[in-house]
């Protein structure tokens, strides 16, 4: 009997270890800026380019925001915003399934 619960512990472990290896990657991005968002851009870390605008041909208010899921199993991504002023900022490495928001602000993104 002994036995029969330490495979039953032992696959506890193996099957919490594959759920934890998987994360929620939903995640909202928040313009607190006083200008409009043109551009997101996010992909992972490992890609050199940073990809698609997320928004398409769409812009994000100021004061509002959008939910996103880049799906995939997590882990680190690059994060780029461009205001309609134009300007720029960028955030590196986050992991995404450590947060579930990017915050843009006047000149300057975060993740919390």
């Amino acid at each position: 009997m002994s036995r029969r619960f330490l495979a039953l512990g032992l696959l506890g472990v193996l099957l919490s270890g594959t759920a934890m290896a998987q994360c929620d990657t939903r995640l909202a991005v928040i313009d607190r800026s006083d200008f409009a968002v043109n551009e997101v851009h996010f992909n992972p870390s490992s890609m050199a380019n940073w990809g698609r605008d997320r928004l398409g041909h769409g812009v994000l208010p100021s004061g509002r925001s959008l939910s996103f899921n880049p799906g995939g199993s997590g882990g680190n991504y690059d994060v780029r915003i461009v205001w309609a002023n134009g300007d720029t900022a960028e955030l590196m490495r986050v992991n995404i399934c450590e947060i579930t928001e990017i915050i843009a602000t006047n000149r300057s993104v975060a993740a919390r």
